[in-house]
């Protein structure tokens, strides 16, 4: 196995895309390909939850309507009191940052503790304001595209792809680009809120930008099928798997992977596309709803066909680090990547420790 490419070393230059610019960004009426199975209903679907949906929409809306300067004041205070009560994702966070940039000094790693818990707002204004903001403009007027040759000659091929990510950036607005782009049918894989209500205005929010989203309990067999329709199916990689859970390097230390994804990217032989969606370099998201889309890597299926799972989340990672790094400022460091992995012994390698050779 060729060894994985060093995330510590500045990825190539990108060139910038102009001739997505004119194209509208508008729901294509997609006559989705492939069914794909619901999320479940029944066990969080009582009146307490239809109540906490409609006031978690009150306050999103009430928000998003703020000026600038007092819904950054909310936003921080907001953030404040999550980073004082929820002293458990707080620790995690400082952990992740100190394995990701390990030279970072205190003051740093506290700075960027606290962007992460303001980010995370941030994330959750910008889900329910890309309707209002940014559908119905033109892609160039929201999105700056910049991609490596060898991610437009994927666009170009017939059959599907698989766009994978990290939860860096503004992950909830890729969809109308991505859509815009070309990528289409779009799905995304992901897990369903833990409220009935909210799960349909997910899938609600996500069809009106193009995309459906594919339940995780279904993926294994909606997502081979969507990409032999000539679909492109979206995965964000970097979260920590409750169940079946395998151990690949991350940052140099030893993390938990979900298993059964890299069963299905092998087994879906399609080109894996990686990509991020970051705000455009001096400017404010929330204020000026420009971003910026970046494709700097393709993986052919080639690649992966005679890996096991752990190498493949290996190399996997190694990519995602990049992403993480081109931006650690909007980086989600919330997740609490490390826990319950093994440490390597002493003198052995994170990659031996995984088994990749």
């Amino acid at each position: 196995m060729a060894e994985a490419p060093d995330s510590t070393v500045p990825a190539p230059a990108l060139e910038r895309v102009h001739r997505f610019d004119d194209v509208r960004l508008e729901a294509p009426g997609t006559d989705w390909p492939v069914a794909v199975p619901a999320f479940e209903e029944g066990r969080f679907h009582s009146p307490k939850h239809r109540a906490l949906q409609l006031l978690m929409k009150a306050a999103q809306g009430s928000a998003l309507r703020l000026p600038g300067p007092l819904q950054r004041g909310l936003v921080a205070t907001l953030a404040g009191a999550g980073r004082a009560l929820d002293r458990r994702h707080t620790r995690a966070a400082e952990d992740y940052i100190r394995a990701a940039l390990p030279l970072a000094t205190d003051p740093e790693v506290d700075r960027l503790v606290a962007q992460a818990w303001r980010h995370l707002l941030r994330i959750a204004l910008v889900a329910v304001g890309v309707d209002r903001h940014v559908m119905g403009g033109r892609l160039g007027d929201h999105y700056e595209i910049e991609a490596c040759p060898e991610a437009l000659d994927v666009l170009g091929r017939p059959g599907g792809a698989i766009m994978l990510s990290a939860h860096v950036g503004f992950w909830e607005a890729c969809c109308p680009a991505i859509v815009g782009m070309g990528w289409g049918p779009s799905y995304g894989v992901g897990k369903a809120p833990r409220n009935d209500f909210v799960a349909r205005d997910l899938q609600r929010a996500r069809e009106s930008q193009g995309m459906r989203v594919i339940p995780r309990k279904g993926a294994m067999a909606a997502v081979p099928a969507a990409v032999r329709a000539g679909a492109s199916v979206g995965m964000l990689l970097d979260h920590r798997p409750r169940r079946k859970a395998i151990y690949a390097p991350f940052f140099g230390r030893m993390a938990a992977c979900d298993r059964s994804a890299g069963v299905l990217l092998r087994r879906v032989k399609a080109p894996l596309v990686f990509y991020a969606c970051y705000s455009q370099p001096g400017t404010d998201a929330l204020d000026a709803w420009r971003f910026q889309m970046r494709f700097p890597v393709v993986i052919e299926p080639e690649e992966l066909s005679a890996l096991d799972p752990e190498a493949i989340a290996t190399r996997i990672n190694s990519e995602l680090e990049r992403l993480i790094l081109h931006r650690p400022d909007e980086a989600f460091w919330l997740h609490d990547r490390f826990r319950g992995a093994p440490e390597p012994a002493p003198g052995e390698s994170t990659a031996e420790s995984s088994g990749a050779r």
